[in-house]
Formats: C-alpha cells, sequence, structure tokens
C-alpha cells in the first residue's frame, strides 16, 4: 500500500499504519510504501498515523494473489475555530470540543440538535481520550450497541467477546483514541434522514434534507434486530 499527501502527492514515509483487528503495526519506507503481509485476507480495518497529519482509516481486503497496489492520501493536521452551525432557524454555537471537521462533514452535531434522542446518545471522542478501549464510552452516556456497529458508515461484524482478552468486541475494531464521535440510537429514534442497505454504506444526509428512507423501516427491521445501532466516526 502507498501513501501520500493528500496536498501535494508526495509520498509519506515514516506513517504507521495498523491492523486494528491484530494491533500489528508496520511502518512506511522512503517511497511511502507498506507491505500488507499482516493484514487478514478477509478484510480488515487500518489506521494511518504520521506526526502533522490527521489519522486516517480505510476498510481492506487483501489476498495472496494480488498485484493491484492499494494508493491512500492523507491531509496535513490544521487548526479550527469552534464553528456555529444553523439548525432550521436557529443558530447553535457549538462548545470548545465541538470543532471535529469529521463530525460536522458527517451531520452528527445536526442530529444531536434534531433527532430526538437524548444527548447521552452523543458522544464526543474528547470524552474516550486516553481511555483503553472504545467501550468506555458507557461512561460517558450510551453503551455501544455491539451487535449493530457502523463505522464510517460502514457496517461491520463486531468480533465475539470471549472474556479472555482486554480488546474484544467493538474494542478490537477502532482505538479510543480514534474515535471523533459515536451516535447510539434505539431504532425508534434513528433520524429519518438516514439511509441504508444490508450490503451497503450507510448513507447520512447532514443537510437534513432526506436521503430516501427512514431507517427504522428501511434497514434495523432486517438487521441484527436488537433494537439499537451505533455508528462510530473516526477522525481521518
Amino acid at each position: 500500500m502507498g501513501i501520500y499527501d493528500g496536498e501535494t502527492g508526495d509520498v509519506i514515509e515514516g506513517a504507521d499504519v495498523t491492523d486494528m483487528l491484530t494491533g500489528i503495526t508496520a511502518r512506511t519506507t522512503k517511497t511511502g510504501t507498506v507491505a500488507l503481509f499482516f493484514a487478514d485476507t478477509n478484510g480488515t480495518l487500518l489506521t494511518i498515523k504520521k506526526v502533522g497529519y490527521q489519522p486516517a482509516s480505510l476498510m481492506v481486503a487483501t489476498g495472496l494473489n494480488d498485484t493491484v497496489p492499494i494508493t491512500t492520501t492523507i491531509m496535513r493536521a490544521g487548526h479550527m475555530l469552534a464553528p456555529v452551525i444553523t439548525v432550521g432557524n436557529r443558530t447553535v454555537r457549538l462548545g470548545p470540543n465541538d470543532t471535529s471537521s469529521v463530525l460536522m462533514k458527517n451531520g452528527f452535531f445536526e442530529r444531536r440538535e434534531t433527532s430526538g434522542a437524548p444527548r447521552s446518545a452523543f458522544i464526543t471522542g474528547d470524552k474516550l481520550r486516553g481511555s483503553s478501549v472504545a467501550s468506555n464510552a458507557r461512561f460517558f452516556g450510551r453503551p455501544i450497541c455491539e451487535g449493530n456497529v457502523f463505522i464510517d458508515g460502514v457496517k461491520v461484524t463486531t468480533p465475539r467477546r470471549t472474556g479472555r482478552f482486554l480488546k474484544e468486541g467493538v474494542d478490537a475494531l477502532v482505538n479510543a483514541d480514534d474515535i471523533a464521535g459515536i451516535e447510539t440510537y434505539t431504532t425508534a429514534e434513528m433520524p429519518a434522514n438516514t439511509n441504508h442497505t444490508t450490503d451497503g454504506p450507510l448513507a447520512l444526509d447532514p443537510s437534513g434534507a432526506g436521503a430516501g428512507g427512514n431507517l427504522t423501516t428501511n434497514a434495523f427491521g432486517t438487521l441484527a434486530g436488537n433494537g439499537c445501532v451505533t455508528l462510530i466516526w473516526l477522525n481521518r
């Protein structure tokens, strides 16, 4: 896999690429490449970190006979002033920790203001900084709905918890420090401007105009059937 600067296109040396399922990390060479020998051929979630750049994540599937290289870009880190958003005819000023461009782009703050779900359904990543596991979200709001998890809009299979290891379940897929925000809903609370098919990514319309379906009836009757869903957004 090759990793490049999202602005200049230059190769990035010394970026850490981590398989979130196994915890194995490899570092890119002077050519900006890393061999994915450690990645599960059934697919895995990789995170990419480099000082001075925004963390990134992507799902990849590799095979022993693959010859086509995978390439991706990461963006330089920057600073944002605490913004405001317009919800209906109201202007809502976000808090000092609500500055994540990831959450703004994906409509996290709009849904927090308009979905009708309680504040405990929304957890920003700053609350999890320094936590050993992502499931510690339960101490700051609702627990993660491990049977029905979407990471960056993609439905993932959560490994079964056995009680033998520290990082099991959703904790085997994401690091707490990589999380920008978490939304956990009951199916009755799920925003109507959300659409999902069981085989495809979750489509979110942050403008509130609607993406063509009500998630309560359109998707979650056909998924896990456990009455809840968690959306996890990663810093990228």
